[in-house]
C-alpha cells in the first residue's frame, strides 16, 4: 500500500480559534475543555494541565459536575499520566464515577483511554491497558463516537509498538486509513508512526521509511512535542540498514529535544544511541548513557524500555570483558521480566483480540438475525447456535495455541539464559584461576562487622562473599538452611546479613535463597536427558515441601514444573 499524500489539516488553527473565544469569554467551559484536549493531542501536557485546572475551578464555582468537573478530571488525568505523575489515577477514578453515574459513554471512552495509558505508562501492564482500550471501543460504539474509537485503536497499536510485536501492523494501518477518512492529522500521525515501527520489526525498511517521513512532516507541521520518538525510529531504521553514522545523527537530534520529550522517548533514544556506540567499541561511553537512561526510569516513574536498557548494559559489560557485571545485569533482567509470563493476563489478551477481530463478522450476523427472525425463526436459531459453537471452539483452540506458545517462549528464554550464564561463569572461573593476592580471613572481617556499623565497602565485601557461598559452595541446597547458619559461615550476624541482602537485591533472606533454588531447578528441568522425579528435584535444590516448591516455581517461572519439563521434552523430540 502506498502512503497517502501528507495531511494538510493542523491542530494549530483550532487552538488559535479556541483561545480567541476564551479571550472574549473567559468563563466559556466548552472552549477550556477543547483547549485542554487539543494540547493533549499536541503533547504539550503542561498547557493541558493549565487549561484543565481552569476548567476544574470554574466547574466548582458553577457546581457543574456533569460537564466541567467531569472533563477536567479526564484531561488532568491523561496529562498527569503522560508526565509520569501517579496522581493521575485520582482524577481518572473520579471521572469514571461521574461518567458512569451520568451514563455518559462519550466521557467514559476518554476515561478508559486514560486508564489504559496509566496502566501501560506507569505500571508497564500492557495486558490491562489493552483491556481498558477495548472497553473504551465498546463505549465508543454505544455512543457512535467514531473519532475516539480510532484514537483508542491507535493506542492499541501503540501497545503492540511497546511490546515489539509486529502483529500490531493491522491496527496501525487501520488507524492510518481511518485518520485519512476523517482528515485527522493526529490519527494519521499515530498510524504512520506505528506502521513504520511495525515494518521495521518485520525488516521491511523500504516500507517503513515513507511512513516515518509522513509522521515527521505532520509532527513539524503541528509543532507536536515528543519529537524524540520519530527520530528514534528514524535512527533505528538507518542503523538496521547499516548507516550507523546517519543513525547516530538522528539519535543526537532527538536527544537535543529532550526538554519536549516524554520520559519513555528519552530512554529509547539513549538506549539506541548506546547500541550504536557499543558497535563502534565505545562501550564505556555507552554505559554512561545507559545509566542516565535508568535514572530517568526511576526519577520520572516510567518503566517503559527499562528492560531494553538493562539488556544493553549486560552486553556492553560483556564486550569490555567485565563478565561478573555482565552476569549481574543479566540476572537483574531475568528477575524483572519473569512477571511478564502471567498466563491469566495472556488469557485476557487472547479473549480481547478474538473479540475485536471477530466484531465485524458478529455485527453482520446480528443484522442477518433481525431479518431472518421475521421469516424463518427456527432456521435462525440453528444458525445462531452454530455460530456460538464455532466461536467457542475457535476461542478454546486459540487459547490452547497461545498457552502453548507462551510455555515454549518461557522454556526457550530460560534455556538461553542458562546457556549465557554458564558461558559467563566459565569465563569468570578462568579469570579466577589466575594468581591473585590472598583475601583477608573471613573471621577477621566478621569480627569487624560485629564491632562496628557496616560501611559501603564492608557491605559490598559481605555480599560478594555471600554470592560466592551460594554460587560455588551451593549452600542453598541445604534443606534446613537458616539465616543464622549463613551468618556463621560468613563470620557476621543475621542483622547485617539481612541488611545486605535487602539493600543489594530488594529481597528478604528466604526470597534470596529460594531464587537460587528455583534457578537450580530450572537448570535440572531444562536438560531433556535428565529424568529425575520432581520430588527428588525439589529435595535436591533445598525444598522440604513439594507444595512450596510448586507454588514458588509457578510464581517465578509462570508455569508449573511438570508442564515446564513436558515442554522441554516435547521441544527436544521435535528438534
Amino acid at each position: 500500500m502506498q502512503v497517502r499524500a501528507f495531511a494538510q489539516e493542523t491542530i494549530l488553527p483550532a487552538i488559535q480559534q479556541q483561545e480567541q473565544i476564551l479571550k472574549h469569554h473567559p468563563e466559556d467551559t466548552k472552549a477550556l475543555k477543547e483547549l485542554c484536549f487539543l494540547y493533549l493531542f499536541k503533547a504539550d501536557y503542561r498547557k493541558a494541565i493549565e487549561y484543565g485546572e481552569r476548567l476544574f475551578q470554574l466547574g466548582y464555582k458553577k457546581q457543574d459536575y456533569k460537564f466541567s468537573i467531569l472533563y477536567a478530571h479526564i484531561g488532568l488525568g491523561q496529562a498527569y499520566v503522560m508526565l509520569g505523575d501517579t496522581s493521575a489515577i485520582n482524577h481518572l477514578g473520579q471521572a469514571m464515577l461521574l461518567a458512569k453515574s451520568e451514563k455518559n459513554d462519550s466521557a467514559l471512552c476518554s476515561v478508559y483511554n486514560g486508564m489504559g495509558l496509566y496502566t501501560s505508562n506507569i505500571h508497564k501492564d500492557y495486558y490491562s491497558a489493552l483491556h481498558y482500550f477495548f472497553e473504551g471501543i465498546e463505549a465508543a460504539h454505544r455512543c457512535h463516537y467514531k473519532e475516539l474509537e480510532v484514537i483508542l485503536l491507535g493506542n492499541i497499536s501503540s501497545i503492540y509498538f511497546l511490546k515489539e510485536d509486529p502483529a500490531g501492523l493491522t491496527y496501525s494501518l487501520q488507524t492510518y486509513e481511518m485518520g485519512h477518512e476523517q482528515n485527522s492529522a493526529y490519527l494519521i500521525f499515530i498510524g504512520a508512526l506505528n506502521a513504520s515501527y511495525m515494518y521495521y520489526l518485520l525488516h521491511d525498511y523500504d516500507k517503513a521509511l515513507p511512513y516515518i517521513k509522513e509522521a515527521e512532516f505532520i509532527m513539524k507541521q503541528n509543532e507536536y512535542y515528543n519529537q524524540g520518538n520519530v527520530y528514534a525510529i528514524y535512527g533505528m531504521i538507518e542503523f538496521a540498514k547499516g548507516n550507523r553514522q546517519q543513525a547516530i545523527e538522528y539519535y543526537k537530534k532527538g536527544l537535543a529535544l529532550n526538554a519536549m520529550n516524554q520520559t519513555s522517548y528519552k530512554v529509547l533514544l539513549l538506549n539506541e544511541y548506546a547500541i550504536a556506540l557499543a558497535e563502534e567499541g565505545k562501550n564505556q561511553q555507552a554505559i554512561d548513557l545507559l545509566f542516565q537512561a535508568l535514572a530517568f526510569t526511576k526519577e520520572e516513574n516510567c518503566e517503559i524500555y527499562r528492560n531494553k536498557v538493562i539488556n544493553t548494559l549486560s552486553v556492553c559489560y560483556e564486550n569490555m570483558g567485565q563478565y561478573v557485571e555482565a552476569l549481574a545485569w543479566q540476572r537483574k533482567l531475568q528477575q524483572e521480566t519473569d512477571s511478564i509470563f502471567n498466563t491469566d493476563k495472556e488469557k485476557v489478551l487472547s479473549e480481547l483480540r478474538i473479540k475485536y477481530d471477530t466484531e465485524h463478522q458478529a455485527n453482520e450476523i446480528r443484522k442477518n438475525k433481525l431479518i431472518l427472525l421475521q421469516k424463518e425463526k427456527k432456521e435462525q436459531t440453528l444458525i445462531g447456535i452454530l455460530v456460538i459453537v464455532l466461536l467457542v471452539v475457535f476461542a478454546l483452540w486459540y487459547r490452547y495455541r497461545r498457552q502453548n506458545q507462551l510455555y515454549t517462549s518461557i522454556v526457550r528464554q530460560h534455556q538461553e539464559s542458562i546457556r549465557k550464564e554458564q558461558q559467563l561463569k566459565e569465563v569468570i572461573a578462568s579469570l579466577r584461576e589466575q594468581p591473585q593476592e590472598a583475601p583477608a580471613p573471613v573471621s577477621s572481617v566478621g569480627e569487624k562487622y560485629a564491632a562496628s556499623s557496616l560501611t559501603n565497602e564492608k557491605k559490598n565485601s559481605l555480599f560478594q562473599r555471600l554470592e560466592k557461598l551460594m554460587q560455588e559452595e551451593e549452600v542453598y541446597k541445604e534443606n534446613l538452611l537458616t539465616k543464622e547458619r549463613v551468618a556463621d559461615l560468613l563470620g557476621t550476624n543475621r542483622t547485617y546479613l539481612s541488611q545486605v541482602i535487602n539493600e543489594q537485591t530488594q529481597q528478604n533472606f528466604t526470597q534470596y535463597v529460594n531464587n537460587y533454588r528455583i534457578n537450580e531447578a530450572i537448570r535440572l528441568l531444562s536438560d531433556p536427558e535428565t529424568d529425575i522425579p520432581l520430588k527428588a528435584v525439589a529435595s535436591e535444590v533445598g525444598f522440604n515441601s513439594m507444595s512450596t516448591f510448586y507454588k514458588i516455581f509457578q510464581n517465578t517461572v509462570g508455569i508449573p514444573p511438570k508442564q515446564y519439563r513436558n515442554k522441554v521434552m516435547s521441544m527436544h523430540k521435535n528438534a
